[in-house]
């Protein structure tokens, strides 16, 4: 069989045509030359060609170029990649099993052949090493592409004259653009005003071939401000930027946010001792107010502006504690409690500022309303951002009889606190965003854009809703919440009914002459016996000498010895004295001061007092109190 396969390939041998061109010219030749038939029959191969094959001359001669050549990647893709005309790549295996990869141009021969037969050349050049430098670097491009636009950060690459050349995915999400429509567009139009300066300056630096960081706003396609941060280089001097840009909008919120805490934390210290300072000579005004009015032989003129005196310290008072509630941080506490109230006393820290603005204040409150469990400074804090806002809106409308109408409704099994104003109402494409942390349609430097976002967290963690509405050329912001009845355990304090025997003897010790005086006018008015004294050492060596006190008043703050530190004192030494105490404090909102209350189960007195609180707290039995009594 061999034999017979031998005989007809030396045939067909002898059949070939002669090469066209001579073998002393294509052997000098560095590229392989292949010499083939019409019919694409090898008719002669140069040295080279014969190398790169890793087989002789003449085993290749009579073969076919597709018995050598495959235009199949050993990978498996088409090999078919024309450059141009008949030029192509293709694999080839070795005389020794090694793949390779060639690359083909064909061509016909000029010189006609002696027997008529046309003949055309292949010339082959092996270029299995660039061929996988090109393959890796595909690779290479395919994974950095795919790092570029998976980059959770905006990849974004300029020229010199400050236009985009790339953008990856994240680039066209912060931008709200797509990014056929920011090449070759400036960057400038995407950053606010006042940005602009401080962005170009940053661009030159990095043309020059430096790197940095900087943080700046961005204007989004849909109008929203970003905040982000922008990390440069510059791969070619003078010709390229790139830049990395991480939208750090909620980092700036949560920054905003912790000032903003800290600031409250702040003032709420400030208030502390303010309200201090503040109620001691409100409880002196408000003391020999309550004096005048006990007093038979005064006119009724005479009576009426002592009732007028004691309403407004009493008035003041309230707008000391409300402001002092409303700075001061305390843990969240949800607690039965009427809405009408609520809005009554956070009323009350704003309605001078609404009066002298020109603005009527419409209060529209539903006395049928019920109790629900709120937390009550959270609240007022949802209501005196909604009347402040309204107060800003009204302050730059252009009509003068501005109107603020706040009222309260039941519906169903919820309780409506609506706040209404007359300042023109919101822009309707701002209706959406008016809840969005940041968004703000007062002027740079008037408002953060918290006040509503923060008021909608509040609002949601109480399971309402709040949400607002353009009526009447003005906004009508809609709080609900649900009515929610108090647990079990939630029994309200009360006072106890005691009745005050007279003669009693009482200890008042307090660093305000006003407040000893009054309370000694008072007291011996009623058949006691009061002793004061204005320094804690003073009040120590009093009660502990031979002296016998039914009651002992201590103010909180004395500049020696504070009421806390004598209780503290004499719970430990003196059970019998600590058990006659009755505080008296300008400040009652502290957590700290609070907690210490409690566990004292002593009773006191909030600066201003009224004397019938005063005449309850005597009446209170010596020794530990079951249930805490505290004066209203």
């Amino acid at each position: 069989m061999r034999i017979i396969q031998a005989f007809r390939r030396s045939r067909r041998l002898a059949e070939l045509p002669a090469p066209s061109v001579p073998a002393s010219i294509v052997d000098r030749l560095p590229d392989g030359v292949v010499e083939l038939t019409s019919d694409d029959i090898i008719i002669a191969v140069n040295l080279a060609a014969a190398r790169m094959f890793g087989r002789s001359d003449a085993s290749l001669r009579g073969l076919r170029l597709s018995d050598v050549l495959s235009v199949t990647h050993p990978a498996g893709d088409s090999m078919a990649l024309r450059t141009g005309g008949n030029r192509y790549h293709a694999r080839f295996v070795r005389g020794d099993g090694d793949q390779r990869i060639a690359e083909v141009a064909v061509s016909r021969t000029d010189a006609a052949p002696s027997d008529g037969v046309a003949s055309h050349l292949v010339t082959l050049r092996d270029v299995t090493e660039q061929w996988e430098a090109w393959e890796n670097l595909a690779r290479s491009e395919s994974r950095y592409r795919h790092l570029f636009e998976g980059a959770s950060d905006a990849i974004m690459t300029f020229d010199a004259f400050g236009r985009f050349t790339t953008v990856n995915d994240a680039g066209e999400a912060i931008s709200g653009y797509p990014r056929g429509e920011l090449i070759g567009r400036f960057f400038g139009p995407l950053l606010a005003i006042d940005a602009l300066p401080r962005a170009v300056l940053e661009f030159r630096r990095a043309l020059s071939g430096n790197a940095g960081q900087f943080e700046t706003v961005m204007l989004r396609k849909d109008g929203e401000r970003r905040h982000i941060t922008v990390n440069y280089a510059c791969p070619e001097r003078s010709r390229e930027v790139l830049c990395m840009i991480r939208d750090a909008t909620q980092e700036k919120q949560l920054q905003l946010q912790l000032i903003q805490s800290e600031k409250m934390a702040a003032i709420g210290q400030l208030v502390s001792g303010v309200a201090h300072e503040i109620n001691n000579p409100l409880a002196g005004i408000s003391g020999f107010a309550q004096l005048l009015l006990a007093d038979k032989s005064l006119t009724p003129d005479a009576h009426h502006s002592a009732e007028v005196i004691s309403g407004e310290a009493r008035r003041a008072a309230r707008i000391v504690h409300n402001l002092l509630t409303f700075a001061r941080q305390h843990a969240a506490e949800k607690a039965s409690a009427n809405v009408n109230a609520i809005v009554e006393n956070t009323l009350e820290l704003r309605a001078y500022e609404v009066r002298v603005r020109g603005t009527e204040l419409v209060c529209e409150l539903d006395p049928a309303i019920p109790d629900t469990v709120v937390d009550v400074y959270q609240i007022q804090q949802v209501l005196l951002n909604l009347v402040t806002n309204a107060e800003h809106a009204m302050a730059n409308s252009a009509r003068h009889d501005h109107r603020l109408t706040v009222r309260t409704r039941a519906l169903g099994g919820t309780v409506r606190i609506e706040v209404e104003d007359t300042g023109g109402g919101i822009p309707p494409h701002s209706v959406d965003l008016i809840f969005n942390p940041f968004f703000t349609t007062k002027p740079t430097g008037q408002g953060t854009g918290l006040g509503l976002s923060i008021s909608l967290g509040i609002v949601s963690e109480h399971g309402g809703r709040i949400w607002v509405d353009n009526v009447g050329g003005g906004a009508r912001f809609t709080v609900e919440l649900p009515v929610t009845a108090a647990g079990a355990s939630a029994v309200p304090a009360r006072r106890l009914p005691q009745i005050v025997r007279p003669g009693l003897r009482v200890l008042v010790a307090d660093d305000e002459e006003p407040i000893r005086m009054a309370l000694d006018r008072f007291l011996a008015s009623q058949g006691h016996t009061p002793v004061t004294v204005s320094s804690g050492n003073e009040a120590v060596w009093r009660a502990e000498g031979d002296e016998e006190f039914d009651t002992i008043i201590l103010d909180m703050r004395m500049p020696d010895l504070s009421g806390r530190q004598i209780f503290e004192q004499w719970r430990i030494n003196r059970p019998d004295l600590s058990d006659r105490v009755v505080f008296l404090t300008g400040d009652i909102v502290s957590p700290d001061l609070q907690a210490f209350l409690a566990g004292t189960e002593r009773p006191y007195l909030s600066k201003p007092f009224d004397f019938t609180d005063v005449v309850a707290s005597l009446g209170v039995p010596k020794g530990r109190l079951r249930q805490r009594w505290k004066a209203s």
